[in-house]
């Protein structure tokens, strides 16, 4: 493979099992993987990895044992025994510097997840607040018993004799790991002593406002269009989601645009001009005193140093 790469590339679960290869033991259906990896395994093709790269799926980590370093939109979670990790739906992705690792992994294609009608809108918000921390040291208890749902998982998949409770067995399984997850996330809030409040209070609006931004941040920066999406004014949509979040809208769809451009400027091959244009700034000089006022560095000084 060329290891120069024009842009992060945007991979499908099968598209990963081509690369990869499925391996023994592992539990596969289009949309859906349950297996488990090791770092004393090499293969040529995981020099892939060498690269970044992103899944429009949640991928759901389980540390057995060692240690592991993620990248996720250029910020690093180091994984050991009993750690959670969870890489959501268009994130980069880039796992590096295993230690006799030993991990269990399930990738849920977003297709999948939609064509299994499974509902997951109970633990939305908590999925949000994970989205600030992505990875979390479980109770051995706890751990074990999202094993245990893997495992189940597997086995349904693997079964042969699939029948008219196959995808119901499937759907419950599924949610129910996602519920434990929520659990988790719960407990890990709560033990950390972080103001919780600002993830209850007008959650509503500022799970709205997230999954807005998600969508329209590379060409709108401005606050009046996502109020307006909302049917809000600009001044009490800044209220709520200050109040929700303990952070501007205007902080919020920076740190998003920033993220971006970042990621773009370590791991892709685009040059400054074509990053500005790539998130809809008018031009690279307005690009550059936009990302030196929010990094203190221009583009091409954070470019080097990386």
């Amino acid at each position: 493979m060329n290891s120069i790469i024009k842009e992060i590339p945007r991979l499908s679960i099968d598209k990963v099992i081509s690369i990869f290869n499925k391996e023994e033991g592992d539990a596969y259906i289009p949309g859906c993987l349950v297996g488990k990896r090791s770092s004393r395994k090499k293969k040529t093709s995981e020099q892939y990895l060498k690269h970044p790269f992103s899944l429009d799926a949640f991928v759901i980590i389980l540390c057995n044992s060692g240690s592991v370093s993620i990248t996720t939109n250029s910020r690093e979670f180091s994984l050991s025994e009993n750690d959670l990790y969870i890489n959501f739906p268009s994130q980069i992705m880039y796992p590096h510097d295993a230690d006799n690792c030993k991990v269990s992994i399930c990738v849920l294609d977003l297709a999948f997840i939609r064509e299994m009608s499974l509902d997951i809108k109970p633990i939305t918000q908590k999925l949000i607040d994970m989205k600030n921390t992505q990875c979390m040291k479980l109770t051995e208890n706890a751990f074990n018993e999202m094993l245990d749902i893997e495992k189940s998982l597997s086995a349904e998949i693997k079964n042969n004799e699939r029948d008219s409770a196959s995808d119901e067995i499937l759907r419950c399984l599924i949610g129910a790991l996602f519920f434990k997850v929520g659990r988790a996330i719960d407990l890990n809030v709560k033990e950390r002593s972080v103001n919780k409040e600002m993830f209850d209070r007008n959650a509503g609006y500022f799970k709205e406002f997230m999954l807005l931004l998600g969508q329209h941040f590379k060409q709108e920066r401005s606050v009046g269009f996502y109020a307006d999406k909302m049917h809000l004014s600009p001044k009490y949509f800044t209220t709520l989601i200050k109040r929700s979040s303990g952070q501007t809208a205007a902080e919020w769809i920076n740190h998003y645009v920033i993220l971006e451009a970042k990621n773009l400027l370590k791991y892709s091959t685009m040059n400054v001009q074509e990053i500005a244009y790539s998130l809809n700034f008018p031009n690279q000089s307005f690009f550059g005193k936009y990302f030196k006022h929010h990094t203190g560095m221009t583009p091409s000084e954070y470019k080097k140093c990386q």
